[in-house]
């Protein structure tokens, strides 16, 4: 009997292929939302730092115009703040879709490979079938002959 052949061997190896190129690009968006939030959680203490200056004691030398760079430093450090919010939120999003991405691609793969299993499982059955036949004409053979072997 012929060895085993899955048809779809092809299919199930490109599939492979997709799911480890969609594993990359999860991978690579998950350090971009890593590098994301450390420039958030950066730009956020900075921001508390600067609006803890302003609001904080005089520091003798309190002008008008000192005040008024201060809250200048704030207003840029909450700029920024935003800035890096919104730019974290956005690699949240494109994280969750290459996630999504991902799963389906193990998905596709895992059908591929079940199918592949449960092919292999009959083409043992069959083989094992095939050999119990072999077996059993063997023996009626050997029993024709009285038992004696040629």
């Amino acid at each position: 009997m012929k060895r085993f052949q899955f048809r779809l061997e092809r299919v199930l190896q490109l599939r492979l292929a997709a799911e480890r190129e969609r594993a990359r690009a999860l991978g690579e968006a998950q350090m971009r939302e890593g590098e994301a939030r450390a420039l958030m959680e950066t730009c956020d203490g900075a921001l508390r730092l600067a609006v803890a200056q302003l609001a904080g004691e005089p520091a003798g030398f309190d002008t008008a115009g000192a005040r008024a760079c201060l809250r200048l430093a704030v207003e840029a450090a909450r700029q920024r703040a935003e800035e890096a919010a919104r730019a974290h939120r956005d690699t949240v999003a494109r994280l969750e879709q290459e996630l999504a991405q991902y799963e389906a691609a193990r998905q596709a793969r895992r059908a591929l490979e079940k199918l592949r299993e449960k092919r292999h499982d009959q083409w043992e059955e069959e083989l094992l079938r095939h050999e119990q036949e072999t077996l059993d004409e063997v023996a009626l053979r050997m029993r024709g002959a009285g038992g004696r072997t040629a």
